[in-house]
């Protein structure tokens, strides 16, 4: 994952996109913020979809195929701009199948700062609430 100048993304409107599973992201029918906190596979390296690439559906769609699921609890997003706000930096990770992949960066401020910051992330993508469907 490229984390380097050459890959950051402007600061801006642009919303990167993050499906949420329903059996493991949603509780009582609510957006759970861990949707938006690292896991410790990903070593502080959130994944998501550019909506300038790609749509919200688009991205629902293809996470779907890629899971072989049936269906998932949908697309939410937060602008480059709102991650910024926390101190988070975002980067282009085009990879194999998906030239939309990003990459937020939270390694650069501490595992021990993940979980508030996805707490923040979390509140931006709550209240703009479901992108798709």
């Amino acid at each position: 994952m490229p984390v380097a100048n050459a890959y950051k993304l402007a600061v801006s409107d642009e919303l990167l996109m993050r499906q949420v599973h329903p059996n493991n992201m949603i509780q009582e029918g609510r957006l759970w913020s861990g949707a938006f906190t690292p896991t410790k596979a990903d070593a502080g390296l959130l994944s998501a979809d550019r909506d300038s690439i790609m749509s919200p559906k688009e991205a629902y769609e293809r996470y779907l195929r890629a899971k072989a699921l049936m269906q998932a609890g949908g697309t939410w997003g937060v602008s480059v701009s709102e991650l910024a706000v926390i101190g988070l930096t975002c980067y282009s990770d085009p990879v194999t199948g998906n030239d939309a992949h990003a990459i937020v960066d939270f390694a650069e401020k501490g595992a021990e700062k993940e979980k508030g910051l996805g707490k923040l992330a979390y509140s931006k993508a709550s209240t703009r609430g479901r992108l798709y469907p």
